[in-house]
């Protein structure tokens, strides 16, 4: 059976079940904004007071899908929304039959979840927001400040390469000046992608502001970022961009690379990349430079 129905929202609906447990429920769904940790102590009370064999809560935007239990020959489904925000979908397996009056107490049950859930989900929004930047959908610069700690700390622990790139997208301004701000938006966006579909699951990139990017290479060496450096570099300079108006145009990057030294931290890493990539641009662009040797690699073609 499916319910597609909107959930009251008003808690005083649960007034034919506000006992002791119902109270200490509600209390509890208010402790946490942890959404799976939220599901699974509603889910819990609804398992014990219902009889519920497992359920499973999916909320596509937020890509958060989570379950427990198992499924069962009977199942009633919910789309959960509250003044027309929608807040995913909840289904619930068991092996007899859910009357109406099985339906009434789930609904009321679902009435003090939702203001919870509708926080959390606020909250986690809120999070992912202070950390991405909100043309490209990459991690921002406040992000890569904190991953980029976390990333040294860890291959200094554990005693394997960590690398950094830094790459800028060439002569943005004349393109900007050139085609206009929404087709430079527009470029950043293709680049961003682009450098995304290149790298490693395990790799991470950010905009770090403007036209300029930053990707950590965890377990790289020189050698191999080097490597992946080129392959970024390829990728972008074989990119066909369609501007606003249907018109076809190119464009390059420069890649600065630095390998992290036992003494280095977060500031010096990021700082002998940025240099390195100063070299790249100073020596025509469309170019990989490594620091510690300014070892210059030049892209074929064209420098700008």
């Amino acid at each position: 059976m499916n319910q597609d129905k909107k959930i009251p929202s008003d808690t005083s609906t649960f007034t034919e079940t506000a006992n002791d447990s119902g109270i200490k429920l509600l209390l509890r769904l208010q402790q946490t904004l942890d959404i799976e940790t939220l599901i699974r102590y509603w889910a819990d009370f609804l398992e014990r007071d219902m009889g519920i064999d497992g359920f499973h809560y999916r909320h596509h935007e937020e890509a958060i899908d989570c379950h427990n239990g198992h499924l069962n020959r009977h199942e009633v489904a919910y789309t959960l929304k509250l003044d027309d925000r929608a807040l995913g979908e909840i289904r619930f397996y068991r092996a007899r039959p859910f009357s109406p009056l099985d339906s009434r107490r789930i609904e009321n049950l679902l009435a003090l979840l939702m203001h919870p859930l509708n926080n959390a989900l606020l909250y986690r929004q809120a999070l992912r927001l202070a950390h991405t930047d909100p043309l490209t959908g990459l991690c921002n610069r406040s992000d890569m400040d904190k991953q980029l700690l976390r990333e040294i700390s860890l291959a200094n622990r554990e005693q394997r390469p960590l690398s950094l790139l830094v790459a800028d997208i060439d002569s943005f301004k004349v393109i900007n000046d050139r085609y206009g701000h929404s087709n430079g938006d527009r470029i950043l966006v293709c680049v961003a992608n682009s450098l995304m579909k290149s790298l490693r699951d395990s790799d991470l990139v950010f905009r770090y502001g403007g036209e300029e990017f930053v990707i950590v290479l965890s377990g790289s060496d020189g050698c191999a970022a080097h490597h992946t450096a080129e392959r970024l570099r390829l990728a972008i300079e074989n990119l066909s961009l369609t501007l606003d108006d249907g018109r076809q145009v190119g464009t390059t990057i420069s890649i600065g690379v630095s390998t992290l030294n036992p003494t280095d931290d977060r500031a010096s890493l990021f700082n002998r990349a940025d240099a390195a990539l100063y070299q790249a641009k100073q020596a025509g662009r469309n170019r990989i430079v490594m620091l510690p040797n300014l070892s210059i690699r030049e892209g074929q073609g064209t420098s700008h």
